[in-house]
């Protein structure tokens, strides 16, 4: 729900009464105190659905991410406030965000001199997709505005999501070039940032968490091809799903990776069919 926590002070700055809203959509306002509570993702996406339709706010997904903490995330936004550096605290998000959130998946990679942050859907039956990575992207840059400062701005903005009628609230939160009808949502800064100290940097203590983290990662028991599944996720719209790639994220060689897939009845190249031509990635796939 960590995301989602502010939907009742979203809904009522946009004129609705939240009970109301939220009653009609089979939630209770009750269920928004705790932002460690469990909630299925296609549920969630269903909210966001409600939620702009009966606002008709279009950019409802935006309103609500730009409310959102990082703290929000529990134990992965603790580690990245403690992270040593940029880079760091984003593959740490990358790894880890699969505890909170099992229907999506981080994007973090370079593109020449820019780093982009983004996100994706693996949830082929979401709803209310352009919300989903309007509020992703939002917090995307709330988190890089954790790590630099409040007045940070990313250099470029991306949604694949067509042109709202309103772009002046993304112009406003972003204060960057925005591009819609974009092959990626995500943000773009400066690679050289990745390699930024965080002044409020405490090792002792990220290791600490990260112990934590690791442990509630491992205890969901994600099968080999799951795990696979979800590297590919991060890497298909980069465009580098090479075998060697998504082995190394792994930490193990080609040949093991080839062979453990064969012991579980499949194949590297069926799996990557398989994130290809996922409803949701295939329509936002571009070749």
């Amino acid at each position: 729900m960590g995301p989602l926590i502010n939907i009742p002070a979203t809904l009522e700055s946009l004129g609705c009464a939240p009970s109301r809203v939220l009653k009609s959509a089979g939630f209770s306002l009750s269920l928004f105190q705790d932002p460690d509570l469990k909630v299925p993702y296609l549920d969630a996406s269903k909210l966001l659905a409600h939620c702009a339709k009966a606002t008709q706010c279009e950019s409802f997904g935006l309103q609500l991410g730009m409310t959102v903490n990082p703290s929000y995330l529990g134990v992965i936004g603790f580690l990245l406030s403690v992270a040593p550096d940029v880079r760091t605290a984003l593959n740490t998000l990358t790894r880890y965000l699969n505890i909170h959130d099992s229907g999506g998946t981080v994007i973090c990679d370079t593109r020449d001199t820019k780093a982009i942050l983004g996100y994706t859907i693996k949830e082929p039956d979401a709803h209310a997709i352009d919300q989903i990575y309007d509020l992703s992207i939002a917090v995307a840059c709330n988190i890089m505005r954790g790590l630099r400062g409040a007045e940070w701005h990313p250099d470029d903005v991306f949604f694949m999501r067509t042109p709202p009628r309103n772009r002046k609230p993304y112009q406003i939160f972003f204060q960057a070039p925005i591009h819609f009808n974009a092959d990626i949502n995500a943000i773009a800064f400066p690679a050289r940032l990745l390699s930024s100290p965080l002044s409020f940097s405490n090792t002792p203590l990220f290791e600490y968490l990260l112990k934590d983290a690791e442990s509630q990662y491992r205890s969901q028991n994600l099968s080999l091809t799951e795990q696979v599944q979800q590297v590919l996720y991060q890497r298909v719209l980069m465009g580098d799903v090479r075998l060697g790639t998504i082995a190394g994220h792994l930490g193990m060689h080609e040949r093991t990776l080839n062979r453990r897939l064969r012991e579980q009845g499949t194949t590297f190249h069926k799996e990557l069919e398989q994130v290809k031509f996922t409803p949701v990635s295939y329509t936002h796939l571009r070749a």
